[in-house]
């Protein structure tokens, strides 16, 4: 009798820990689950004003001087400018011969560089809305040159893609060509689809790949210095390569567009986590195209499928990777 008993007794047991047991597959699956805790939703636009959407909306720029978010809509042929807590405030668009903006930066002054998808020169708007032009100048044997993604760093030097040439190139604060990095190839240091770039605070450029070696890196002087990441479908992996970014940290941001997704490495190339998951609803991406920080650790995005622009606070700062020699 006292064995049935005891039986019995630990049948109820086991059955309450059942139900009282929560399922963790979720977050086993879910990798913002992971890390939900650590990178908070802000806030998200989805257009200029109540009564207007984004159509194609590409790329993104941050002026923090002035406290403004730029967002290309390339469809819509304008950029528009928001507050950094949403606010429409102004855009620009046929007055200042946009067509089909795609790449944007913002210089030290609070200059707003735009290239436009079909080519053409690079355009410079001020504070006033006039509009200068930059080109690309085109070298014996070269494809005539068509402005990407571009960048700025911390001496003012401009980063552009040619999407033409797989090149970067690169201007001085004069604005006078100095440099170009890669070129068409599968060799280091050459790309086949060259998509993006960053700077790091060493001068350190960071190309990204979307057919090569997602990630090249080269010194101040564009001279290789090592690759890394793989092309899959695996977590570690880059899917679809779509902007490069450069956290405080040092730490290497990708925006991966087919897997809905950013993923963070360090300088050698260690894939430390992955941030967003498929969807429409808020905390999570739908074919996400561009991305920033700024000196907050707040993380802007644009998406293309859901057509919008989505805010995130990291809140759990990151380990500084300084190993010597890197």
């Amino acid at each position: 009798m006292v064995s049935r008993w005891m039986e019995s007794i630990f049948l109820l047991i086991a059955l309450a820990i059942l139900i009282v047991t929560p399922s963790t597959s979720n977050a086993q699956t879910d990798p913002f689950a992971q890390n939900s805790s650590e990178f908070a939703f802000c806030l998200s636009v989805t257009g200029y004003g109540n009564d207007s959407f984004f159509t194609e909306p590409l790329s993104l720029a941050l002026d923090e001087h002035a406290s403004l978010i730029y967002v290309a809509d390339s469809k819509a042929g304008v950029v528009d400018a928001f507050s950094f807590q949403g606010v429409a405030k102004q855009q620009y668009g046929e007055k200042q011969g946009l067509k089909s903006p795609f790449g944007l930066a913002v210089s030290k002054n609070g200059d707003l560089y735009v290239s436009e998808d079909e080519a053409g020169p690079i355009k410079i708007i001020n504070a006033k809305g006039e509009v200068t032009k930059l080109d690309i100048p085109k070298a014996d044997g070269e494809e005539t040159p068509k402005p990407g993604k571009m960048s700025f760093d911390d001496d003012d030097n401009l980063y552009v893609v040619d999407r033409a040439n797989d090149k970067i190139c690169v201007f001085g604060g004069d604005r006078k060509l100095k440099s170009k990095i890669g070129g068409r190839g599968d060799k280091r240091g050459l790309f086949k689809t060259l998509q993006d770039m960053a700077v790091d605070r060493s001068g350190r450029v960071y190309a990204l790949d979307a057919d090569s070696v997602p990630v090249q890196v080269f010194d101040k002087k564009g001279s290789f210095i090592y690759r890394f990441g793989f092309h899959g479908d695996d977590g570690q992996d880059i899917l679809s390569p779509a902007a490069i970014f450069i956290d405080h940290n040092d730490q290497i941001w990708i925006v991966d567009k087919a897997q809905h997704s950013l993923k963070v490495f360090d300088r050698s190339g260690t894939y430390l986590r992955t941030f967003g998951s498929y969807g429409q609803a808020e905390n999570s991406f739908f074919y996400p195209c561009d991305a920033k920080i700024d000196s907050l650790g707040r993380v802007y995005t644009v998406e293309s499928g859901a057509k919008r622009l989505q805010v995130f606070s990291v809140i759990k700062p990151f380990e500084r990777f300084a190993p010597q020699g890197l």
